[in-house]
């Protein structure tokens, strides 16, 4: 008698690859076999594992980024600042700038490799 065909929640698996999980990872969380995980995408979804894994995990970084900017636009002063630096090339301005004479001194030593 065979075993009773697995049933898998897409809408979940979406939302973990959404979330950066990867197919081992999935398979591990809905109780299955990753290969029983990738042959169905086959069959569920009519595309490979690979190709259906990169474009929810690409929706899901657009997903945070969008999830990023509303929480700037509501305010959020750090998050604007770190939205500044990522997307609008605004940096942190460093003064490294030294003002006066700088003094090195140098040590040097003559030394003897046991040559006479």
């Amino acid at each position: 008698m065979a075993r009773p065909k697995a049933v898998i929640d897409w809408n979940k698996v979406d939302k973990y690859l959404q979330a950066q999980c990867d197919g081992v990872g999935i398979a591990g969380l809905l109780g299955i076999d990753v290969q029983t995980l990738y042959r169905r995408c086959n069959e569920d979804n009519k595309v490979g594992f690979a190709e259906y894994s990169a474009k929810k995990k690409a929706e899901g970084v657009e997903l945070l980024k969008a999830k990023q900017y509303q929480v700037a636009m509501e305010g959020d002063k750090t998050m604007l600042v770190w939205l500044g630096k990522q997307y609008a090339g605004q940096r942190d301005k460093i003064d490294n700038e030294h003002q006066g004479a700088i003094q090195i001194n140098v040590k040097y030593e003559e030394r003897n490799n046991g040559n006479t």
